[in-house]
């Protein structure tokens, strides 16, 4: 199912579906797409990673990372990323795109990693919504 641009969404990068990929964004087994457009993320869809394979041991491949990107942002308004690792070159290009980057400690379980990313999300809402009189 593709989802409208109007759902912001927020992709972990898994091997499992339960913790962080420990290595590359590129190189993970699944993607965890989440709708954060409310106060509560919501899991759209766990897709596998139809470039994993791909380039697989060529770092910095901008034509991949642009493959991704694109494959993501059929689910929804792409606003951030997540894993343990980008490679070279990687942050920098989600960057450039208009997409966070979140990077974890190994092991760190997706539910604790939604946590971090929403408070991140909220507290720059509130910086970004003030009133002034």
């Amino acid at each position: 199912m593709i989802m409208g641009s109007a759902v912001m969404i927020v992709v972990i990068a898994s091997d499992d579906g339960l913790k962080i990929k420990l290595g590359h964004f590129g190189d993970a087994k699944y993607y965890l797409i989440y709708d954060i457009s409310s106060n509560k993320p919501c899991l759209i869809k766990k897709v596998e990673n139809p470039f994993r394979e791909e380039e697989k041991h060529v770092h910095g491949v901008t034509g991949k990372r642009k493959k991704i990107v694109t494959f993501l942002r059929k689910f929804g308004d792409l606003k951030a990323v997540a894993s343990t690792f980008f490679g070279p070159g990687g942050e920098e290009f989600f960057i450039k795109q208009g997409i966070r980057t979140f990077k974890f400690k190994p092991n760190t379980n997706v539910e604790e990693a939604l946590k971090h990313i929403m408070e991140a999300f909220r507290k720059e809402k509130k910086d970004t919504s003030d009133t002034i009189s």
